[in-house]
This record gives C-alpha cells, sequence and structure tokens, in this order.
C-alpha cells in the first residue's frame, strides 16, 4: 500500500461527504425544494435543519397544549415518536477475525491461536465501542451484514466465499440491532456438491436468518418459499408500525437450482409493487433496504434512480441504499400528490477490511419517525446523516470505527 496515494485519497473521499449530500428536512415535515441543506458542516459535526432552513440544535417537541380556554376539559393528542438508526455494511474479511482472535487472546492473557477458526475465541466488542450508544439508544436500529453467519456448514473465511463466525451474531446481537438485512450479493456464498459437481446452496442464508430470528431479532430479505414473499415483516413500536422490505441487484453471478423453493428477492417491478402494496395495508410506515449500484463510486447509476422513482411512486417513505462501499447521494424526492421519498443512495461502508480511503469513510443514518396525534400522519423529523470513519494500522490490525468529528 503507498501511503501517500491514500493519504490523498482519503482527504478526497473526505471532502466528497460535505459535498454530496441534499437531504433537506423540516420540523413541520414540510420541504422547501429550491434549497439543499447538508446534514453535516465543515467541522464534521452532526447538524439538524429547522424548519426556515438554519442549522441548530433541533428541540423536540414532546407535547402541544390545548387552547388558553381554561375551562375546556380537552387536551390535544401527544405525537407518537420512532428514533431509528441504519448502519451500513458490517463486512467481515480475515483480516478482522484474526484482528478479532488476538483482542481476545490479550484480554484472556493467552497466546492467539487461529488454527481452527470454527472453534478460536474471537472478541470483536472493541471495533464498536465508540458507536453502540447510538445503537442502543435507537428504538430501533438496522444493520446490513453484508457477510453471512453459516454456523458449522463449510470452512470459516474471507472474501470472495464469505463465512463468518458465530461470534460477529453475538455481537451484532449485543449491539442490540432490532433489524438485519441479509438480502445482498454474498447472500448465496455457501456451495454444495452434487454428482462432484459444485452448486450455489442456501446453507449460511439459512443457518444466518433463523439464528438471528430464533434471537428474536427481524430478519429482512429471507424468503423460504414463494409463500412467504406474502409476509410481510412489520416492527410496531410507541403505537407506530413500521414496514421492512429488502431487495438486491443480484448474488455474483450465483443461480440457485431450478427446483430450490427458496425466493432471492432480485429487483423486479413486480415483486416491489406486490410487496409494498401488501405492506401498506398493514403499516404506517414502509422502509425499503436497497443493495444496488456500482462498487466504489460515489455516483449512483441508472439502475439505482430507476428504481428510486418507482419507490417513490409508490409511495415508500425511505430508500435505504447500500452495496457501493462508498458514501453516495441522499436526496427527497417529491411525488405530484405531495408525498416524499428520502433516497439514501449508498451509506457506504460500517466495518471492513478494505484498504482504500473511498471504503473507510461511512454514514450512519438516524432519523424520527413521527405519527401526528391529532391527524395520524406519518412525518420524518430530525434527519441526520453522522460521518464514521474506519481505523486500521499498518498491519492491518487495530480496527476500530469512531466518528469523523
Amino acid at each position: 500500500m503507498k501511503h501517500k496515494k491514500i493519504y490523498v485519497s482519503f482527504i478526497l473521499a473526505f471532502i466528497m461527504i460535505f459535498s454530496i449530500f441534499t437531504v433537506s428536512c423540516s420540523e413541520n415535515g414540510a420541504e422547501d425544494e429550491s434549497k439543499d441543506n447538508n446534514t453535516t458542516n465543515t467541522n464534521g459535526e452532526n447538524v439538524s435543519v429547522t424548519s426556515d432552513g438554519e442549522s441548530g440544535n433541533v428541540s423536540e417537541e414532546v407535547s402541544k397544549t390545548p387552547s388558553d380556554d381554561t375551562s375546556s376539559e380537552e387536551t390535544i393528542p401527544e405525537d407518537k415518536r420512532v428514533h431509528f438508526v441504519a448502519c451500513p455494511d458490517n463486512i467481515i474479511h480475515t483480516s478482522l477475525m484474526y484482528d478479532a482472535i488476538d483482542y481476545a487472546a490479550k484480554l484472556n492473557g493467552k497466546e492467539p491461536d487461529s488454527s481452527d477458526l470454527h472453534n478460536a475465541e474471537y472478541d470483536f466488542s472493541y471495533i464498536y465501542t465508540d458507536v453502540k450508544d447510538m445503537i442502543k439508544n435507537a428504538d430501533i436500529s438496522y444493520l446490513n451484514q453484508e457477510t453471512l453467519i453459516g454456523g458449522t456448514y463449510g470452512d470459516i473465511g474471507g472474501w470472495p466465499y464469505f463465512n463468518s463466525p458465530q461470534a460477529v451474531a453475538d455481537e451484532d446481537i449485543e449491539l442490540g440491532f432490532d433489524v438485519i438485512n441479509v438480502a445482498h450479493n454474498h447472500m448465496l456464498d455457501s456451495f454444495e456438491y452434487i454428482n462432484g459437481k459444485r452448486y450455489p446452496c442456501v446453507n449460511y442464508l439459512k443457518h444466518c436468518s433463523e439464528m438471528f430470528m430464533d434471537k428474536g431479532v427481524t430478519v429482512i430479505g429471507y424468503y423460504p418459499d414463494e409463500e412467504s414473499t406474502n409476509i410481510i415483516p412489520v416492527i410496531e413500536k410507541n403505537g407506530i408500525k413500521i414496514a421492512f422490505l429488502s431487495y438486491t441487484y443480484g448474488t455474483n453471478n450465483h443461480v440457485l437450482p431450478k427446483d430450490s423453493p427458496f425466493v432471492i428477492p432480485y429487483f423486479s417491478k413486480e415483486l416491489v409493487t406486490k410487496q409494498v402494496k401488501l405492506a401498506k395495508q398493514i403499516s404506517d410506515f414502509i422502509i425499503v433496504s436497497c443493495h444496488w449500484g456500482h462498487e466504489n463510486t460515489y455516483k449512483q447509476n441508472s439502475m439505482q434512480k430507476e428504481y428510486a422513482q418507482l419507490l417513490t411512486d409508490l409511495e415508500v417513505d425511505v430508500a435505504l441504499g447500500m452495496h457501493s462501499h462508498s458514501i453516495q447521494p441522499i436526496e427527497w424526492q417529491v411525488k405530484e400528490n405531495g408525498h416524499r421519498t428520502l433516497v439514501i443512495y449508498s451509506l457506504g461502508n460500517f466495518v471492513s477490511g478494505m484498504e482504500q480511503a473511498i471504503n473507510m469513510l461511512g454514514l450512519i443514518m438516524q432519523f424520527d419517525i413521527v405519527k401526528d396525534g391529532v391527524t395520524n400522519e406519518v412525518r420524518l423529523e430530525n434527519v441526520e446523516a453522522v460521518p464514521i470513519v474506519t481505523h486500521i494500522n499498518k498491519r492491518f490490525r487495530g480496527f476500530h470505527i469512531y466518528y469523523l468529528s
């Protein structure tokens, strides 16, 4: 690795953060379409946007007082509120595994032993210590678990066929993630041999999904059969019902055998339209996880724009983009009837062993989902993109996520 190149790339990537965001939000949910307001300032500090477009701290309105007519006993119902946090691609390369083995050995006063990655002692907690409070304090928190946890099936390993140790899942649960996405290009990384030939299979996917569900985590993007695509995951929190959907552009050219009952949620207008309509019948708010775009680029591609428009037309509330391993634009898209869709093209990486500066910067997205106590209308407030950076040393050790500020 040429350090000068990386430092220059890092600085350029740092600058990109403050030039690509076009998020604008307001306390009353109305949008001034003539302004594109940044969600971070030039010091890397987190910034909220008030209803008049000026940067500052936004006070959360807990309740509304009734009329000054003291003779009236009527009160105005309080708004209902859910604080949501989304973390991007959690990618466990082998360098992170060896680092976690070293860390666990140091804590236990032992020599690190990486001879058996299935049974090795890991501790991944040190990576997330700076950001864990933001995750735990959310009412609902989301993670794109890019590398599946396959259990005892197959070898533990990294790129190109990821299979992460159980300790990764244990850390996800310890951090308090409520929603885990498994629909991504690595969801068919496991293989099986039939008559001497190797075929993609769902062993990692099945174990990972069912293991998280057994722990009470909502898993999105997992469909063991066609009928299950009609079952929409919904979390009800603080009186608000939030539906979660998930799609991927592909699975690294791996295709299941035709007789497999499993359904991979590839982007298709038919599937998206069907599931969004079902979600609308049983929820107040819809978040769609979108695994799309080209890797290592700051710009969204035509496919992303096409499906962002479809999601806007269908009145999805948030499109939550993953996969590019780099930060991409954030924008409001507004339908003719005034419905707004928050489109986040890519949050970049959460943590990974990728060495380019463009891959080391990411965003944690947070916002409040608010249901009006009087009208029952649902809106977004306090939309904020929080920049993070992954630290590693020259030996690809010492992984740690810091707030960029």
